[in-house]
């Protein structure tokens, strides 16, 4: 998955994002050598691109994993570089998120599972979803199992 995003200083936002985590996999160059294109990544499938031009703030939002990272500590690099940083906040989905958003206005969440909670999160996920699931050959859902 990527998500492309428009910013008016590409290396403000390299900034931001490298703060959250992502390194720049390439800078591509326009016709006059200026940077046209950033391509970073957080994790394997969490990439984003970046564009120079004029940014529409809060048009764009996304979510990502947070992986095995300190979202404490990730909101306070993020504070460190300017970025606007809501949380570490607990979500009624048995999540810990971080959102924040950068200089161009585009909104990213990282989000973790909360590992302690995940008894109280199988036994909602038993009271309150319904419908017709497949389960995926090998997949399982109960928690005893692995």
């Amino acid at each position: 998955m990527f998500v492309n995003l428009v910013a008016q200083d590409l290396a403000v936002a390299e900034r931001v994002y490298a703060a959250a985590g992502f390194v720049t996999l390439a800078t591509i160059p326009g016709p006059d050598g200026a940077p046209s294109l950033v391509h970073l990544r957080r994790e394997k499938y969490q990439d984003v691109l970046l564009t120079p031009g004029a940014a529409v703030p809060g048009s764009t939002s996304s979510s990502f994993a947070a992986g095995d990272v300190d979202l404490a500590e990730v909101a306070e690099q993020l504070r460190t570089v300017g970025a606007d940083v809501d949380g570490p906040y607990d979500t009624p989905w048995f999540t810990t998120d971080v959102a924040f958003t950068d200089g161009d206005g585009n909104k990213i969440v990282l989000t973790a599972a909360r590992v302690a909670d995940q008894a109280q999160a199988q036994e909602w996920v038993g009271s309150q979803i319904t419908g017709d699931f497949e389960v995926p050959d090998g997949a399982s859902f109960d928690a005893d199992r692995p």
